[in-house]
């Protein structure tokens, strides 16, 4: 009993303030991250996880580029729901892409090209939002345009 006693005083606030620190930094993180899935559509919620605060970026992942092309979408839902309950410290939302398990393509991809009339919407659109991140995102899906007539 007297070790589980020392641990716990440990994690509630010893003399170490590096757990201290630690301690404080996972309640925050587990807080952004309740906050993040409260804002997102059912499906989205199993394919985000909220693993790091840098600065003023939290940093969001997920496992495929499908979920983060979605999940930018959400950004600046998830930007005025933190903002809203006080944690105006993220400005910004950065997400990694992280395989559950990378298999290896046994075949060649093909770059996927999309008609002249759908890059001129995508790339208007592009031009009347403000964040930057779904700009140069929407941008590139815009390049693919087809060079056939």
């Amino acid at each position: 009993m007297r070790h589980t006693n020392s641990v716990k005083k440990l994690l509630n606030g010893g003399k170490s303030t590096q757990l201290r620190h630690l301690r404080q930094f996972t309640n925050q993180l587990t807080e952004v991250s309740a906050l993040i899935q409260s804002c997102l559509p059912t499906p989205l919620q199993g394919h985000c996880q909220a693993i790091n605060i840098r600065e003023k970026t939290l940093i969001l992942q997920t496992e495929s580029p499908a979920w983060a092309s979605q999940l930018r979408f959400y950004t600046p839902a998830m930007l005025s729901t933190l903002t809203h309950h006080r944690c105006n410290y993220i400005k910004e939302i950065h997400i990694r892409i992280k395989p559950v398990s990378a298999p290896t393509p046994s075949y060649t991809r093909h770059k996927m090209d999309i008609s002249s009339q759908s890059a001129t919407l995508i790339t208007s659109l592009a031009e009347t939002t403000p964040y930057s991140k779904l700009r140069q995102s929407l941008l590139r899906l815009a390049s693919r345009k087809s060079n056939k007539s």
